[in-house]
């Protein structure tokens, strides 16, 4: 008997597929986590909205959300708007 030979070559699974769920999932939520935990800790008003932003842009892109993430350090260090 022949093997059955696969049409769209080989689909990713095991660790190709937790690699892209911690890229795509768990970074961007973790960093929402982080930004709303340390906005509340110092102060700092419209904690949510900082932290959907922030995590917004990491699932639109990994660059906007950077940037979104030195803006709010930068906001951070001013003491708040």
């Amino acid at each position: 008997m022949v093997p059955p030979i696969t049409l769209f070559g080989a689909l990713p699974g095991g660790p190709e597929l937790l690699l892209i769920f911690l890229l795509l999932v768990l970074i961007p939520l973790g960093v929402g986590g982080f930004v709303y935990s340390d906005a509340k800790r110092h102060g700092l008003d419209y904690a949510p909205a900082w932290a959907l932003g922030v995590v917004a842009l990491f699932f639109a892109g990994f660059f906007p959300g950077l940037l979104a993430l030195a803006v709010y350090f930068y906001v951070r260090e001013k003491g708040g708007l």
